[in-house]
């Protein structure tokens, strides 16, 4: 959905990156099977990291074969074959999918409303297909709906406080996490995903800054901030630096919650590195102004 969520490749191993990748592909074509081929255009590196930290948590072992796909025809890749953990982990893809969408329908003007106006349709096919697999709980796309609507109100009254919208999007992401969990297993994903949620919230508002400012629209960190929050067109220094500080400290509960994993998991090194080395990189690439990635690419289209 952001892409933000992405391991530090330089510092995965060959068989972690491979297993990563895997995990990617194989969600992919469980987003086909679940919700329908069209659904795959919602893959993300953000919903493969929730597939990996799911898979550990419920102590589910991927296994990996080799297949061909239209994306890469030429030779065979590495995929995890269709599990519970990434079964479910389509169909909540599907729901946040949908609500983001929504949201995007709600806060476009003119030619911006195209895009989510012509996938309205795809994104209804696609949760009505979560909603029958019979995957979710009772229940979790009103929940889901219902933080994302008091994150809606708080940025429609232009609330100030970055801190405030962010655990709004972490609730959602926490409940995301944790759907169909229960015991302790629950209580690690809320974690994860809690802090995934806020880490992602700020990392789009530092992104978006300089384009909000311009279209006039509301962004947390420009209503904090005001004429403080921009220098020369750019993020500003100030804000660099209160981002650079504060967001690890953010993240710290979820770094603890990854050295409690399973470390004989074959995810738990890939989950591990995400969370220690690449969500601080793509953190400074942010508020360098670079992006989540240097190429700019969601995905593994390349070799």
């Amino acid at each position: 959905m952001y892409g933000y969520v992405r391991p530090h490749i330089p510092e995965l191993k060959v068989g972690e990156y491979e297993r990563y990748r895997a995990v990617y592909c194989g969600l992919c074509r469980s987003m086909g099977r679940l919700t329908g081929q069209a659904s795959r255009i919602s893959l993300s590196y953000d919903m493969t990291f929730f597939a990996a930290v799911r898979m550990i948590l419920e102590g589910v072992e991927p296994h990996f074969v080799p297949v061909r796909c239209p994306a890469h025809p030429m030779r065979r890749r590495l995929t995890a074959e269709d599990n519970p953990a990434l079964a479910v982990t389509a169909a909540v893809s599907a729901v946040l999918f949908g609500e983001k969408n929504r949201d995007d329908l709600r806060d476009g003007r003119g030619i911006a409303l195209l895009k989510p106006v012509l996938r309205a349709p795809l994104c209804g096919h696609m949760e009505r297909r979560a909603v029958k697999s019979g995957l979710l709980p009772s229940g979790f796309g009103e929940e889901i709906a219902g933080h994302l609507s008091r994150l809606t109100a708080a940025e429609r009254a232009g609330c100030p406080s970055s801190d405030e919208t962010a655990g709004i999007f972490g609730d959602a992401m926490a409940a995301a996490f944790s759907a169909g969990m229960e015991g302790d297993a629950a209580k690690e994903a809320r974690i994860f995903g809690g802090a995934a949620g806020r880490f992602v919230y700020l990392c789009d508002a530092a992104d978006d800054l300089p384009g909000d400012n311009e279209a006039g629209r509301y962004n947390p960190l420009l209503a904090g901030w005001g004429e403080l929050a921009l220098d020369g067109g750019r993020l500003s220094p100030m804000v660099r630096d209160s981002l650079t500080a504060a967001v690890p400290l953010m993240l710290t509960p979820m770094g603890e919650a990854a050295g409690r994993l399973d470390p004989a998991h074959p995810l738990t090194p890939v989950v591990r590195n995400i969370v220690y080395l690449g969500l601080p990189a793509v953190l400074r690439r942010v508020l360098a102004g670079e992006g989540a990635g240097a190429d700019g690419k969601d995905g593994f289209g390349s070799p």
